[in-house]
C-alpha cells in the first residue's frame, strides 16, 4: 500500500515460504490512518512492513510466523531523503519461530525522524530477536562506517514475554552521533528458549527508563 489513507486489512490469510526472499506479507508507505487487524501472516520477509512518509497506524491481532516479524523500516538508504515515520501501534500480536518480533530499523548516515511507537501485550514464541533496535541495519555486510542516522525517540515496549532462539533477546543499538532517547520497557519477560544461561541485552548510545521487571535486564546510557 502506497500513498493511502484511512486503509483496512482485516481478516486476511497470506502465505509464502520462510526460505523466499522479500516476501513482505503487508507493506506500507507514505500513508496515514491505517489499521490492520486478525490476520495471519507466514512470509520469507517481514510480516508487516511500515516504510517512511507512514503516520497513525494500528497493528492488531497478527500471527506472525515464520517470517521477519513486524518491521519499521529499513529508514534512511540513500536516495531515500528525510525519513519519518510517526504514531505507530503494535498490539496483541502472536510471533512463532521469527528472526524478529518487533523492529525498527536503519540506515547508517541517513537522516529524518522516526517516533512515536507502543509495542504492547506481544507474545514471542523462539523468536531470534525479540525486540530490536537498530540503526545500522546492513542486511548483506561490509557497509561503510558513516556519521548520521535517523533519529529514534519515543519507544515504548509494554507486556512483551515469550522466549528467544538466540541468548541476546534484545538488541537496541544505536549511533554514537545520533543516539536513540525516550526507550521504555515495563514489564517483559523474555526467555532463552536453550534455558542454559540467563538471556542478554545489548544496548549502545540508547537513553531511556526501566519500570516493572525486565528480563534481561536492560541498563541505559547514563544509568
Amino acid at each position: 500500500m502506497y500513498k493511502c489513507s484511512h486503509a483496512q486489512v482485516n481478516n486476511v490469510s497470506i502465505t509464502a515460504p520462510g526460505d523466499s526472499p522479500n516476501t513482505d506479507g503487508i507493506t506500507m508507505g507514505g500513508c496515514s490512518h491505517v489499521h490492520i487487524s486478525s490476520c495471519s501472516i507466514q512470509s520469507g520477509d517481514d510480516c508487516v512492513s511500515i516504510l517512511t512518509g507512514t503516520t497513525d497506524v494500528n497493528v492488531t491481532d497478527i500471527t506472525c510466523g515464520p517470517g521477519h516479524g513486524i518491521s519499521v523500516g529499513s529508514l534512511g538508504a540513500d536516495g531515500e531523503g528525510p525519513a519519518m515515520v510517526e504514531s505507530v501501534t503494535v498490539s496483541n500480536c502472536n510471533f512463532f519461530n521469527t528472526m524478529n518480533g518487533v523492529r525498527i530499523k536503519s540506515w547508517q548516515g541517513g537522516e529524518g525522524k522516526a517516533n512515536g511507537f507502543i509495542f504492547r501485550d506481544l507474545n514471542m514464541t523462539e523468536v531470534q530477536y525479540p525486540i530490536d533496535i537498530d540503526q545500522f541495519y546492513c542486511p548483506h555486510g561490509n557497509c561503510p562506517e558513516r556519521q548520521g542516522g535517523v533519529a529514534i525517540t519515543d519507544a515504548r515496549f509494554i507486556n512483551i514475554q515469550g522466549t528467544s532462539s538466540e541468548r541476546e533477546a534484545i538488541k537496541i543499538i544505536c549511533s554514537k552521533s545520533v543516539p536513540c532517547h525516550d526507550i521504555h520497557l515495563d514489564n517483559v519477560d523474555i526467555s532463552w528458549c536453550r534455558h542454559t544461561a540467563a538471556p542478554q541485552a545489548k544496548v549502545l548510545n540508547a537513553h531511556g527508563s526501566v519500570t516493572g521487571r525486565v528480563k534481561p535486564q536492560v541498563r541505559f546510557s547514563g544509568r
